[in-house]
């Protein structure tokens, strides 16, 4: 009996290496492919139901304000401090049903669009105006 361990033949373990190196490339490419273009989908899904979620936000908003506006130029007459008090009520009830009016006929990507327009026409008003809301925003959140 020899002490030389017997080596295995050949055909024990078939070659499970396919015979081109690129043979299985294909196989994969087209998982890769599968995987991403359920993930597209599943994106469109979400961004549509968020785009729904936030139109519906958008009409709520709307309706909340055109309510308040109501109100404030049913209650106007009431109020006391004479008629430049009662004018400036029914003016700011005025843009109050006019935002209302904006926000139900324009879409977040044209509301986007008006605001960028708005950057451009007025840069410094509008560097002001964002530096006055982030300090308001950070200052709000110092408070808690």
């Amino acid at each position: 009996m020899s002490r030389e361990p017997k080596k295995p033949s050949d055909s024990a373990f078939p070659n499970k290496t396919p015979e081109t190196p690129n043979a299985g490339l294909g196989d994969l490419s087209d998982r890769v492919s599968d995987m991403t273009s359920k993930v597209k989908d599943g994106a469109g899904e979400v961004a549509e139901s968020v785009s729904e979620k936030l139109d519906q936000q958008r009409e709520s908003a709307a309706g909340s304000l055109a309510r308040a506006a109501s109100t404030m130029h049913d209650k106007a007459e009431s109020i006391p401090g004479g008629p430049k008090v009662v004018n400036l009520t029914h003016d700011i009830a005025d843009g109050m049903q006019s935002a209302a009016s904006y926000l139900r006929d324009h879409d977040f990507s044209q509301m986007g669009k008006d605001v960028m327009n708005i950057c451009r026409r007025y840069p410094i008003q509008s560097l002001i105006a964002a530096l006055a809301v982030g300090f308001l925003i950070e200052r709000s959140r110092h408070r808690d």
